[in-house]
């Protein structure tokens, strides 16, 4: 069999099934390995928690037990985690993963009339390394909005739009990756403009609706938005339109139009004050980089030697860079063990000695963030979480430097009195604790064993604090609710995060300093702050 014969029969509808079957074996093999190894995904830690909290009854709109309190999943995208309630994670991710490649030939081969299957195969190693990743509510939403795009290339666009816009409800992201698809489709391929007009009117709802949750539980944000890795992303995007210009094999301006414009995104993330993207914006390069520029691998240019095309040399060394950080994941074991159970019994087993209702712990971040689904599976508050984003809520401290008072400052506002610190590799912007931890005379060391360290903060500040003379304290701390016992009514601040979705019953609340809760309570007795999403609150927020 020649290799035209050979690729000839990959093109027909059994070769795309066979396609598909190996992806979806070959993701499956990796996912398996990686369990068999205890190398979990880098973000699995938040999904594991947030299906957790779907399984233990507690929604998908808030938890109070991630940076003070924090919307939940309804934020991030909750269609993944409702789902995985059913289904484990790992199977949804093999399966989605398995029909991307064959999303992609179809979209490919339909819209932009290019019957070449080798980037489709291409796409299976990048899936088998991207779940080094862990972004399972990603990879399903993108599996969704391929999907849309293969049926919008078939002329189905109010089904492709009803694909996409579920997509959007599992994870937002994939949106704006399909989307600089569909802009630079609109801009440099004219005969598809009357479709994605058709398309984006069914879409817009779902776009809509989505804008409105954002509206209604928004909360502040602040994504890392790195000058050196918008550099590498907007190199990406001049070697694209450099391999566009000297392209042999398809129409130059189109791919010209798609560079052009995932640049232009990059920059204008970059350069937009509080950009959502930050270095998200990669993705797009990360996800379709191979794929796209293996398509402008037939260049007008001389070959090397003779026989090698001249545009091979950049794809394969932005396939290499696209591909050292997950190699790097799969390769470096040296914070695997931050991520064992059995590494977090005896901080637990401290935990449960040591922790008071009316204070929160602090755990030091460490590199992988799985203490953000130890602690508080097992019922103890703490400062962060996982997302980085969402430490703008309280935590910024972190990413602007500070010394040992700001620092001691920060864990009697957020109503410390117990720092748990590892000695496993730490967070690279959690680092600095450390020294000062181990220094400062205000933070008493009080337990050592193995793996851990855990210091008391002296004149630690309690979660309720009395603003007028009243005396009360925080008897429970639930991920929807916080109980409260008033030996003397009054005004007091509670170092929870201020939500219009707080109730209290008998009492009235509003916020109060820091984003934290003002309550005013007229008795003595216990109370329940609960969160309550209700109609009328929503109307409120939206303006209505």
């Amino acid at each position: 069999m020649t290799f035209g014969d050979l690729e000839a029969r990959l093109k027909r509808p059994s070769g795309l099934l066979v396609m598909t079957l190996v992806a979806t074996l070959s993701v499956g093999v990796v996912r398996i390995l990686m369990y068999r190894g205890g190398m979990p995904g880098w973000d699995d830690a938040a999904h594991v928690y947030k299906v957790f909290l779907l399984r233990e009854g507690e929604g998908i709109f808030w938890d109070t037990f991630w940076y003070g309190g924090s919307y939940g999943a309804v934020t991030y995208g909750f269609i993944y985690y409702w789902l995985a309630q059913y289904v484990p994670g790992p199977v949804i991710v093999t399966f989605a993963a398995g029909l991307i490649p064959l999303f992609w030939h179809l979209y490919q081969r339909r819209s932009w009339r290019i019957d070449d299957v080798w980037p489709a195969w291409l796409f299976i190693p990048v899936l088998c390394m991207y779940q080094a990743n862990g972004q399972d509510p990603f990879v399903f939403a993108l599996c969704l909005s391929m999907g849309g795009l293969a049926l919008l290339a078939a002329r189905h666009p109010a089904l492709a739009a009803l694909l996409v816009g579920v997509g959007v409800f599992a994870n937002p992201m994939a949106l704006f990756v399909v989307g600089v698809l569909l802009v630079a489709d609109f801009l440099g391929r004219p005969a598809l403009r009357r479709p994605y007009l058709v398309f984006a009117a069914w879409l817009a709802p779902f776009v809509v609706a989505r804008i409105v949750v954002g509206v209604v539980f928004a909360e502040p944000g602040g994504y890392l938005n790195e000058f050196n890795q918008v550099v590498l992303y907007v190199s990406f995007a001049m070697v694209g339109l450099a391999l566009a210009g000297v392209n042999a094999a398809h129409p130059r301006r189109p791919f010209a139009v798609l560079f052009a414009v995932y640049g232009a995104i990059c920059v204008a993330s970059y350069v937009i004050p509080g950009s959502p993207l930050g270095n998200n914006v990669g993705r797009f390069s990360f996800v379709f980089g191979l794929t796209i520029t293996f398509l402008l691998r037939r260049d007008r240019l001389r070959r090397l030697l003779g026989v090698v095309p001249l545009a091979l040399i950049p794809i394969v060394l932005f396939a290499v860079l696209q591909m050292s950080t997950v190699y790097s994941h799969f390769t470096n074991h040296s914070d695997l063990r931050g991520a064992d159970p059995g590494y977090f019994t005896p901080a637990l087993a401290a935990a449960a000695r040591l922790y008071d209702p009316d204070y929160r712990i602090h755990v030091v971040a460490l590199r992988r963030h799985w203490e953000a689904l130890y602690f508080p599976r097992d019922g103890y508050p703490i400062t962060r979480g996982w997302y980085r984003q969402a430490d703008a809520i309280h935590n910024e401290l972190f990413y602007e430097g500070y010394d040992e008072a700001e620092y001691l400052a920060w864990l009697r506002r957020l109503g410390v009195n117990y720092v748990f610190l590892p000695d496993e590799p730490l967070d690279s912007w959690s680092r600095h604790e450390r020294g000062i931890l181990i220094d400062s005379p205000i933070l008493e060391e009080v337990e050592r064993f193995e793996g851990w360290r855990v210091y008391r903060v002296r004149d630690a500040q309690p979660l309720l604090v009395p603003l007028d003379g009243g005396a009360a304290r925080v008897i429970a701390v639930e991920h929807r609710a916080v109980r409260l016992a008033v030996e003397r009514p009054g005004v007091f601040l509670l170092r929870v995060t201020y939500t219009p979705y707080w109730r209290l019953d008998g009492g009235a609340v509003r916020e109060g300093d820091d984003g934290f809760t003002e309550i005013s309570v007229p008795s003595v007795g216990e109370y329940d702050l609960r969160f309550e999403v209700t109609a009328g609150k929503v109307l409120d927020q939206i303006g209505l």
